[in-house]
């Protein structure tokens, strides 16, 4: 996505500032109302609007929009430089996962669309990490569902903030502060939240944040939110140093969580994507996400036990219900494309990354990323096209 902002010659007539938008592959309908919606959470209204598509060829359709937009009532009159949180909202929104649309938009806008995001990718991890120990109190939607309790909801955003301030690219918490925080936070949940179930989500929720060691979440040009993990986020000791994986990344987009496990720096294994066919096989399969994820990892490790490089494995679970096949594919290569592009966030080293990537592991890392199950035609060629040029 596109967006420029320029200052209306008729700004005393019908408005202030004409805003562009150009969208691959979208909808008018969405691509507008998804703008309008962006615009009314920052109090800007709609004066007038122009929508063009136009054919790209092989690859698609771009839907171009031209709007006048003016401040309502309730807003104090706006300058370009305020135009920057909106042009980053705007560029998000194409990728954001419908549960964080509905968190940010319908439900607690105060939020922002960030804390929104990153509340909704811990809520996903933690499924497939807590499941086993309680699979209806700790279900996909019972997460959610008490994680967004207006009672918790303000503990959910504390712990948004300190990720993002442990991670700010120009101001980094400190060891030290980062710790205080911790405990502080972890105090109040102690004491104010009475229910045991929310009470151990959200102490999870902290120790995601305490054992991440990289995020893009400053990037501006993301397609998805990537944490890269410690492995001890996951669980907390294993049986023997072998059974350990050397990393975990964790990506969460549109439609979709990803997990990549290694169990060495340089590691190889292949990505396959996992698309249930209904809600209830969604459910089953986010339970058992990691656990595959982690299982075909160590199977590889152990078949790469005479050649220099260690076993990996990526598991790509994707939302596909109520799409029709087209739909699916379409979403398929997107979440292909999203989660390769998050990884090369996490591991590329280039100008924009060493000024919006705080690194607390602070090594290079090597990672091949080849075609497995579902992974064909379309969604291998995106693959390819990214892994060519980036990967080993």
């Amino acid at each position: 996505m596109a967006v420029s902002v320029e200052q209306s010659e008729f700004a005393d007539a019908a408005g202030d500032f004409w805003l562009d938008i150009a969208v691959a592959n979208s909808l008018p309908e969405i691509a507008l109302e998804n703008a309008a919606m962006i615009l009314a959470e920052h109090s800007l209204d709609i004066v007038r609007s122009h929508l063009d598509v136009l054919s790209d060829g092989d690859n698609g359709d771009v839907c171009m929009l031209r709007l006048l937009v003016s401040p309502s009532e309730q807003r104090s009159p706006i300058t370009e430089e305020m135009f920057i949180p909106i042009i980053q909202d705007l560029k998000r929104l194409k990728w954001l996962d419908p549960y964080t649309i509905q968190l940010v938009f319908n439900k607690y806008p105060w939020l922002g669309v960030t804390r929104g995001e990153i509340i909704t990718g811990l809520c996903s991890i933690l499924h497939p990490i807590m499941s086993s120990k309680n699979s209806f109190a700790f279900s996909r939607s019972n997460i959610f569902d008490l994680v967004t309790k207006h009672r918790n909801i303000q503990h959910a955003a504390e712990i948004s903030d300190l990720l993002l301030d442990r991670f700010h690219p120009k101001n980094p918490l400190s060891d030290d502060e980062f710790s205080t925080r911790k405990e502080n936070l972890e105090k109040a949940i102690l004491d104010d939240v009475e229910d045991t179930v929310a009470k151990d989500i959200l102490m999870k929720m902290i120790d995601i944040v305490d054992h991440t060691l990289k995020t893009n979440v400053y990037l501006e040009n993301r397609y998805a939110l990537g944490l890269r993990l410690d492995p001890r986020a996951i669980q907390e000791s294993y049986q023997s140093p072998v059974e350990q994986p050397f990393g975990v990344i964790y990506c969460h987009g549109r439609r979709f969580n990803a997990f990549h496990v290694r169990f060495q720096d340089i590691a190889r294994g292949g990505m396959r994507l996992v698309t249930p066919a209904s809600p209830e096989q969604h459910a089953l399969e986010s339970a058992r996400q990691y656990d595959e994820c982690y299982g075909l990892a160590y199977a590889q490790q152990l078949k790469n036990k005479d050649i220099p490089e260690g076993g990996a494995k990526a598991v790509n679970l994707i939302n596909c219900d109520g799409l029709s096949s087209q739909a699916k594919q379409f979403v398929m290569r997107k979440s292909v494309k999203a989660f390769t592009n998050t990884i090369l966030d996490l591991i590329v080293d280039t100008e924009e990354t060493r000024e919006r990537v705080t690194d607390l592991h602070g090594q290079r890392e090597v990672i091949y990323l080849g075609p497995d199950e579902q992974v064909s035609n379309s969604c291998g060629e995106d693959l390819l096209e990214h892994s060519n040029a980036n990967f080993i």
